[in-house]
C-alpha cells in the first residue's frame, strides 16, 4: 500500500500562554504547566518521517509558543535541516525579543493575532499582559526580517467588524497581509453569524476580487492595491473530508500524534516509530466523515 501524502506537522509547543483571550481556542488543551523538556531525537524523527509522507511545511502554535522558546529552536533547527517552510502562530508580546534568533533559524512564515488596532479594545479582547504598541512595532521589524507575515483577525459582529477597513488599509501599508477569521466559536466568543467578511467588506468598500484559495479553504482577495485572506474554520462547517487530504498532523504539547482537534485519540509516538504513527494517524483521520454529535448543539446554536 502505498504511503499517504500529508500537508505538514503542526506543534502545539506549549498550552501556556501569557494573554486570554476571549476568543482562544487554545487548540482545545487544558491551559496547564506543560511538561519541561523534549528530546531532541524524537522532533526529528517525527519532522524526518513527515517528509518522507510529502510534507512541506512544519507549524508551531500554542499556548503562546514563544514561552518554550528552547523547544521552538529545536523545531525550527530540525525543520531547517529537512528543508521544509516554516511558520509560527503568536501573539506577538515576545517577537521583538527573539525576532533575531527566529530569522536566523530559518522561520519563514508568522502569523500574528491582533483582533484591533484601538488599544483600549485590544486590551479588553486580549486580556493578560497584552500590550498593542508592543506588538505593533515588532509587526513593523518582523516585515523586514521574515518573508511572510499574517495578522489573524477574528472578526464578532458589533465588536470589530467596524475596523475591517482599518486593518485592511493599515497592515498593507506595513507589508504584512491581514487575514480575516469567519469563526473561532467557543462558549464566550460568538463568531458571525453567517454572514460573510467578503459580502461585510463588498456592502461597504464596493468590488472585492477573489485572487485564489489554498489550504483550508483559505481564500485570497484584492481591493484595488491591497490584498487580504478570509478563513472560516472548516470544522465549523463540518468539512471533514478537507482534513483527510490536506490537513495536518497535530503533535500535542506532549508529543502525542492528535489527528483531529475535536476528537479525543491521541497515538504515542516514539523515536523508532514516528512514521508508522503518522500513517496510523491519518487513515483514522480518513474513517471520520463528519465532526462529533456533541458539536452540533454547540454550533447551531451560535450560527442559527
Amino acid at each position: 500500500m502505498d504511503n499517504p501524502s500529508i500537508a505538514g506537522v503542526r506543534f502545539i509547543v506549549t498550552s501556556t500562554c501569557n494573554y486570554n483571550c476571549v476568543y482562544c481556542h487554545n487548540e482545545w488543551e487544558p491551559k496547564e504547566k506543560p511538561l519541561t523538556g523534549i528530546e531532541k531525537e524524537l522532533i526529528d524523527s517525527i519532522i524526518s518521517s513527515a517528509k518522507k509522507l510529502s510534507a512541506s511545511e512544519v507549524d508551531l502554535t500554542g499556548g503562546e509558543p514563544l514561552l518554550e522558546i528552547e523547544r521552538v529552536k529545536e523545531i525550527l533547527l530540525s525543520a531547517k535541516k529537512h528543508g521544509l517552510w516554516t511558520n509560527m502562530t503568536t501573539n506577538g508580546f515576545f517577537l521583538d525579543e527573539y525576532l533575531g534568533e527566529l530569522s536566523n533559524l530559518g522561520l519563514k512564515e508568522i502569523h500574528i493575532h491582533i483582533p484591533s488596532l484601538d488599544e483600549k479594545k485590544y486590551r479588553d479582547i486580549m486580556r493578560g499582559n497584552s500590550n498593542l504598541n508592543k506588538v505593533l512595532n515588532a509587526v513593523k521589524i518582523a516585515v523586514k526580517t521574515i518573508e511572510k507575515v499574517m495578522i489573524n483577525i477574528p472578526i464578532e459582529k458589533g465588536i470589530n467588524d467596524d475596523e475591517i477597513m482599518s486593518f485592511i488599509e493599515y497592515f498593507n501599508k506595513i507589508g504584512a497581509t491581514p487575514r480575516f477569521i469567519e469563526s473561532m466559536s467557543t462558549s464566550k466568543y460568538i463568531p458571525l453569524k453567517k454572514e460573510t467578511i467578503e459580502k461585510i467588506i463588498g456592502d461597504k468598500f464596493g468590488k472585492v476580487e477573489e485572487t485564489g484559495e489554498y489550504l483550508w479553504g483559505i481564500k485570497k482577495y484584492r481591493i484595488g492595491n491591497y490584498k487580504f485572506e478570509i478563513l472560516r474554520c472548516i470544522c465549523f462547517d463540518r468539512k471533514c473530508d478537507i482534513c483527510q487530504n490536506t490537513n495536518f498532523i497535530h503533535i500535542d504539547k506532549d508529543y502525542n500524534i492528535r489527528p483531529c482537534n475535536l476528537r479525543k485519540e491521541r497515538f504515542k509516538i516514539e523515536p523508532n516509530n514516528s512514521k508508522e504513527i503518522l500513517i496510523n494517524a491519518f487513515n483514522f483521520l480518513k474513517n471520520q466523515t463528519d465532526i462529533p454529535e456533541e458539536y452540533y448543539k454547540i454550533w447551531e446554536e451560535q450560527t442559527l
